[in-house]
């Protein structure tokens, strides 16, 4: 569905590592499907200084969109959230996604898609969960 929404789709070598890491769920397919989208960060400096604060994924990714001048990056952390906006990012993370996918109508709701999210143990506030249906005109 990423390929639908967006123009062009980068991936960080260590997000896709860890991604596509044996015994994930979806890593094969995620292998498949991004192996020709993965670039290197150049700037090991600002990503050294990025970890400080972050975890490597979220340092690779606002290190890489930096360096490429990207117009959206893709996060869901709350810290690495912040650290985007404070670099003048557009951040979006998944529920953004969902939302996006709707209003393009690639998808008819995102209740489903939440309520698996959550099934499969990804944390998503009660607050949150809501604020998502309401803009989703699903609640």
């Amino acid at each position: 569905m990423l390929e639908e929404l967006y123009d062009k789709i980068i991936i960080p070598e260590f997000v896709f590592k860890e991604s596509t890491k044996k015994g994930r769920r979806g890593a094969k397919a995620i292998k498949k499907w991004g192996e020709d989208k993965i670039y290197p960060v150049t700037d090991i400096r600002t990503k050294a200084a990025l970890e400080l604060t972050l975890n490597e994924g979220e340092a690779e990714v606002i290190a890489l969109a930096q360096e490429i001048k990207a117009d959206l990056v893709i996060i869901d952390e709350d810290k690495g959230r912040k650290i985007a906006k404070i670099n003048n990012m557009n951040v979006t993370g998944t529920i953004g996604i969902l939302l996006d996918a709707k209003q393009q109508s690639k998808i008819s709701q995102i209740k489903p898609f939440l309520d698996k999210l959550i099934e499969e143990g990804i944390y998503i506030s009660e607050k949150l969960y809501h604020k998502s249906l309401i803009l989703a005109g699903e609640a």
